[in-house]
């Protein structure tokens, strides 16, 4: 609706921006009137943008795609009733792929240095019929750049680095070549913790459909990490401080499958761009959620959604929340400065207190039709949020749900909304477009420095002064 027919349209509610009723939408029947100090409009537009993926999800579709299985004479090995053992290498390719049948019997393990010093390989494939493989298997291969493997352990060593030699999660760092830069795990149920501790050369990695759990650390200083796929039927948990300093992670989707997320899994990651969650927080289920854990910031170290500030990478321009998330918990995305785009899940009923307080990145909101309310201070402080538009079963605001939200030009609500709260677009000083056809009554200082609006509905105790006006 244009200015002047919003200004029609408020000039049929009761006169009340500051003497109305007092309630504030939370069940109270007191208001506290207070001075609102001028908020500038921001006058840098965000002109981030995503990275371009192709360059990774390319690369992953061509690792050995041309490839052929080795001749078994290249091979040396050991053979028993359940299957064979591979013990060496003697041909010379630089990119292997080992078959998935010997001398007619599935290949089921790689032993202890079998591929050892082999310094012109470039890449390994092995097949799922394997299911152990020695240590130091690859010891010294100091050219392997790309890795495919249903195995990333050695028994008695749950970590990666002991395939390379190393004898602690710690020793990754100088046993697991900094060229491998690209692996593929195609089985396991589960990544250990630290397993992939410091391995700093890993680029693009490809997780198994099979997978259920990530451990603590286990992917830790993998400061060169920039992309990973996760599998979308079996993951359940990821653990503490999981991605830990993976400063060059560019994007991660977690899957609906996920029931918990680890305290500070995601802190350090400053170059993350889009992040895709099954829910706000670490834990799906409710009782652990109110655990103080329910916010974006516990994914990124901090520890109380009210210290999140300096948590947030300023990198960080889209989050998702998938179908099944529900219910967007109170202060759930507290001063996400940098967040540009919030993508809601359809089953979501309710915007809890202070949900996006401080998101001054914030550029456009559009609810679900499901959600029926905004909690109080929902978007106060969106300083660049343009537009906001309320589903069809929109029915509650809080009070100052939008206060101070100084770009805030059009807002649209369903004619479900039939009161205004205390406040609720105080400091909208852009505000011109209002269309709110069910709206009957409004709270204390609702549209205080609103300006722009439109003045004929606006009580002369709250007329802005020229300094109002001005700011």
């Amino acid at each position: 609706m244009a200015a002047s027919a919003a200004a029609l349209l408020l000039l049929t509610l009761p006169l009340s921006a500051c003497g109305g009723p007092s309630s504030n939408g939370e069940g109270k029947d007191t208001f506290e009137i207070v001075t609102i100090p001028p908020i500038s409009v921001p006058d840098q537009p965000d002109e981030r943008t995503f990275t371009d993926l192709t360059t990774y999800t390319d690369k992953l579709k061509e690792l050995f795609s041309v490839a052929t299985p080795a001749p078994e004479g290249d091979f040396t090995y050991e053979t028993t009733e359940s299957g064979v053992t591979v013990t060496g290498y003697t041909g010379g390719d630089v990119v292997v792929v080992i078959p998935d049948t010997v001398d007619g019997k599935p290949v089921t393990a790689i032993g202890e240095g079998a591929f050892a010093d082999r310094v012109s390989l470039k890449g390994i494939s092995i097949p799922d019929s394997v299911t152990s493989i020695g240590k130091g298997a690859f010891k010294g291969c100091k050219s392997l750049s790309s890795l495919r493997t249903p195995v990333f352990t050695c028994e008695g060593a749950p970590y990666f680095g002991a395939l390379f030699g190393a004898q602690t999660h710690e020793a990754n760092g100088s046993a697991v070549p900094l060229n491998l830069k690209n692996l593929v795990l195609t089985a396991g149920e589960q990544i250990p913790d630290y397993a992939f501790y410091a391995c700093r050369g890993l680029q693009i990695v490809s997780l198994p459909e099979t997978l259920t759990q990530i451990g603590d650390y286990a992917f830790y200083a993998c400061d060169s990490l920039a992309y990973i796929t996760m599998g979308e039927t079996s993951l359940k948990t990821v653990g503490w401080g999981a991605f830990i300093g993976c400063e060059s992670l560019l994007e991660l989707r977690f899957p609906a499958t996920v029931e918990t997320l680890g305290f500070a899994m995601l802190e350090g990651c400053r170059n993350l761009e889009n992040l895709v969650l099954p829910f706000v927080g670490g834990s799906r289920v409710k009782e652990e959620a109110e655990q103080n854990t329910a916010h974006v910031g516990f994914l990124f170290g901090a520890s109380d959604y009210a210290h999140t500030q300096g948590f947030i990478p300023a990198s960080l321009i889209s989050v998702t929340i998938l179908e099944g998330g529900g219910d967007i918990p109170a202060n759930a995305f507290f001063e996400c400065w940098s967040v540009r785009e919030i993508n809601l899940p359809s089953d979501a009923t309710a915007i809890g207190r202070r949900a996006f307080y401080g998101c001054e990145g914030l550029a456009v909101m559009t609810l679900p039709d499901s959600v029926t309310s905004v909690g109080a201070d929902a978007f106060r402080g969106c300083v660049r949020l343009t537009s906001f538009a309320g589903g069809k079963e929109l029915t509650t605001l809080g009070f100052q749900a939008f206060m101070d939200c100084v770009s805030l030009h059009t807002v649209t609500l369903p004619d479900t909304v039939a009161h205004l709260p205390n406040s609720c677009f105080a400091g909208c000083i852009s505000l011109v477009s209002l269309t709110a056809d069910g709206v009957q009554t409004q709270g204390e200082q609702v549209f205080r420095h609103c300006g722009r609006l439109g003045l004929p509905w606006v009580s002369p105790e709250c007329v802005p002064s020229e300094t109002e006006k001005k700011s």
